[in-house]
């Protein structure tokens, strides 16, 4: 039977109920979209230290985190691992703003603390881990971490009480003892710093090959010193005597022939007066060189590799003597005065260049002044420069003997006749090349101490 009753009407009809049903499912959606576009705004925090890490953790060691990240900071963590444990040394938090952080601009964060001894370091190396969290739904991390050396003591140095005979531009040896808390020892003379090496089994017993070079002040006494990554030093000085060198005054009168030979080699292009370019190769580029050959005798090989005495150049004439002072004249005017570290010898045109004794090339190619060279590492800071040469033989890298022909003579660089320029070089000095030509001296100045390295 029909419905004749009357009924509310709907306004929504079947498309309203529908979109009633769907309110919940779009809520989820909107929810889940709010949340993943949170998700992706957050962003990892970025990390340094201040001024970099330090080079070494002491008693208290003072360091400054500093972060950027859009969002700021939720938490600073700093730890400290050492010899398997993890310790926590400092921590900063604040509160979280998960899901409201877009509506909280921050601005780069900085942190200052200190890492005490009391944080359980001892003598050794630690690994500082620096953490940042950053302050938003993600809450990544940003990290930073260096192992470091732990030095908790000063250092200290003690002379032997024998005392060092030194001659003025030749190479003696010093012995001497080091302690508490130190990584580098050696002497110092002067500008001039030479390295040591352990006695074997024995760290802190060093043997140190050194020279009172030509050029150092009667005031620069050689000294010890032991220093730490940290900063401290000690020094104390030893007793010694030094015998007066007797180096001669020379004056070169430069023709126009070897000017332009020079310039158009060493300076092809440059613009003003010959006599003040060749001044200026003769000083500016001369002390490049020679930086340069000191930095490679502080990179020597720690161990011995030379045997016996050195060779020098067969039937070969010396023309200039080591530490010759020499006055440079052009035109008859002084240019300016240097010192001529290494000696000159000539035999023949294209001579054949023996190795001093077994060693590693170094260096095989152009050096300014000292046109084709060839270096030559024996360890334990010692050197071999052969310069001026016309070809080379050899390449870095090879290892070389005795007598082994390296190259020939010429006149490269600055050089105005077919010789050979020898110089040898102990820990960064120029020394003189003839002493070490004789096994008697050898034998009796340095290798007894040399030999307790081995």
């Amino acid at each position: 039977m029909p419905e004749y009753g009357l009924r509310e009407p709907s306004y929504m009809g079947g498309a309203g109920r529908s979109l009633l049903t769907a309110l919940p499912v779009l809520a989820v959606v909107a929810a889940i979209g709010a949340v993943g576009y949170l998700w992706v705004k957050s962003t990892a925090p970025a990390v340094e230290i201040v001024g970099g890490f330090p080079r070494a953790l002491g008693p208290s060691t003072a360091i400054k985190v500093r972060w950027t990240n859009p969002h700021g900071a939720r938490r600073l963590t700093v730890w400290v691992e050492q010899n398997g444990t993890r310790t926590q040394v400092f921590e900063k938090a604040e509160a979280s703003t998960r899901f409201r952080f877009a509506r909280v601009p921050e601005v780069p964060g900085e942190a200052s603390l200190v890492i005490s001894k009391s944080s359980g370091l001892t003598p050794g190396k630690a690994t500082v881990t620096v953490e940042v969290q950053s302050n938003d739904l993600r809450g990544q991390v940003g990290q930073v971490a260096k192992e470091l050396p732990v030095v908790l003591e000063k250092p200290s140095v003690t002379a032997d009480s024998e005392p060092v005979f030194l001659r003025r531009g030749g190479t003696g040896v010093v012995t001497f003892g080091v302690g508490g808390g130190w990584d580098d020892a050696g002497v110092r003379v002067g500008k001039y710093t030479f390295p040591s090496w352990p006695v074997k089994g024995r760290a802190e017993r060093r043997v140190a090959l050194i020279s009172i070079p030509p050029d150092a002040g009667e005031e620069d006494a050689p000294v010890l010193f032991a220093r730490n990554a940290i900063g401290d030093e000690a020094t104390t000085e030893f007793r010694h005597t030094v015998t007066p060198g007797k180096f001669r005054e020379r004056t070169l009168e430069l023709g126009d022939r070897l000017m332009e030979k020079v310039l158009g080699e060493l300076d092809a292009g440059a613009q003003g007066p010959a006599a003040e370019r060749f001044a200026r190769i003769n000083s500016v580029m001369r002390r490049a060189n020679d930086a340069t050959l000191a930095d490679l005798s502080r990179k020597s090989e720690g161990k011995r590799l030379w045997d016996g005495p050195f060779a020098m150049l067969p039937r070969g004439k010396a023309e200039a003597m080591f530490a010759d002072h020499r006055t440079y004249k052009y035109g008859g005017k002084a240019l300016n005065k240097e010192w001529h570290l290494g000696i000159d010898m000539a035999s023949v045109q294209n001579a054949a260049v023996p190795a001093g004794n077994a060693g590693k090339v170094v260096h095989a190619g152009r050096l300014g002044i000292y046109g084709n060279c060839v270096v030559i590492d024996h360890g334990l800071g010692v050197l071999t420069v052969y310069g001026h040469m016309s070809r080379l033989g050899v390449k870095v890298g090879d290892p070389v003997k005795r007598g082994q022909e390296i190259g020939k003579s010429g006149m490269t660089g600055l050089a105005g006749g077919d010789h050979l320029h020898l110089g040898v070089m102990v820990g960064g000095a120029f020394v003189d090349p003839v002493e070490w030509t004789y096994l008697s001296w050898m034998d009796q100045t340095i290798m007894p101490a040399l030999k307790t390295l081995e």
